[in-house]
């Protein structure tokens, strides 16, 4: 009897574990190859063919977290900008558009980058917005695609895409940041903070409470904070760095921040 009883047993455990299997489908790790000729560094920039040759390509418009600064740790979301690069360059032939300036001050090639074929093709800088793994870096002259690049922006934030799912759960103080600093720094984030001091200095303008403040360059896209005065309350949501006057927290767009009454 207890023989029949182990059987059955053993049967329903191999029954339940063999209908486990077939309901979740076997995942490879998925490592995608770029094409030949492309050397992929992190989210936003590339090795890639140009002119015949080869060029470094920074992508226009758009900021991916860091993995390879030189006095910073790799920052959050930064694997996973890249791999989603890498993934996109693969998709098809590739396609370079310029705008007003055609290198930074490191040489390398400023570009829009477009991957796949006629009809199908796929705007990289634009794709890594919405999936909230860069935020808009919108540097005049060039201007070519930000409204696109600021849509893609809006959409990740109501999908609650990348960094918007990561900062929506880490609601910080300033006088918290700055205690925890050190952690937080690199990642993104949620603060509350009462502006202590609000100033236009040189292009930047400046919302600051204590050690902490919220670093935005003057622009269509962030001029509304020009409203902004002594003792408003406010919301901000982006990544954290550490400065030498304490911490920043960069926004490109005034989607960033908001006003709060909590």
């Amino acid at each position: 009897m207890r023989r029949i009883a182990l059987f059955l047993l053993l049967f329903a455990l191999f029954f339940v574990l063999f209908l486990f299997f077939r309901a979740v489908p076997f995942q490879r790790d998925e490592q995608p190859f770029p094409p030949p000729g492309v050397r992929v560094f992190d989210g936003d920039t590339a090795e890639l063919p140009s002119g015949g040759g080869v060029a470094r390509v920074r992508y226009l418009l758009v900021d991916t977290p860091e993995l390879h600064h030189p006095s910073r740790p790799a920052e959050e979301l930064g694997e996973e900008a890249r791999l989603l690069n890498s993934r996109l360059l693969a998709s098809g032939p590739l396609r370079l558009e310029y705008d007003s300036e055609r290198t930074d001050r490191y040489g390398r090639t400023l570009a829009y980058v477009f991957a796949g074929g006629e009809g199908s093709e796929l705007f990289l800088n634009e794709i890594l917005v919405r999936e909230g793994l860069a935020q808009p870096l919108i540097i005049p002259p060039n201007r070519r695609y930000a409204g696109r690049i600021l849509k893609a922006f809006e959409e990740a934030r109501a999908g609650q895409r990348g960094l918007w799912n990561r900062a929506e759960g880490r609601v910080f103080t300033s006088a918290q940041v700055w205690s925890e600093a050190p952690l937080l720094a690199g990642s993104f984030l949620t603060l509350f903070m009462t502006i202590e001091k609000a100033e236009l200095k040189g292009r930047r303008i400046l919302l600051r409470e204590g050690r902490v403040t919220v670093v935005a360059y003057k622009s269509p896209e962030t001029e509304s904070l020009l409203s902004l005065r002594e003792g408003d309350r406010i919301r901000a949501v982006g990544k954290l760095l550490l400065s030498y006057n304490g911490c920043e927290l960069p926004v490109a767009s005034e989607i960033q921040v908001s006003r709060s009454t909590e």
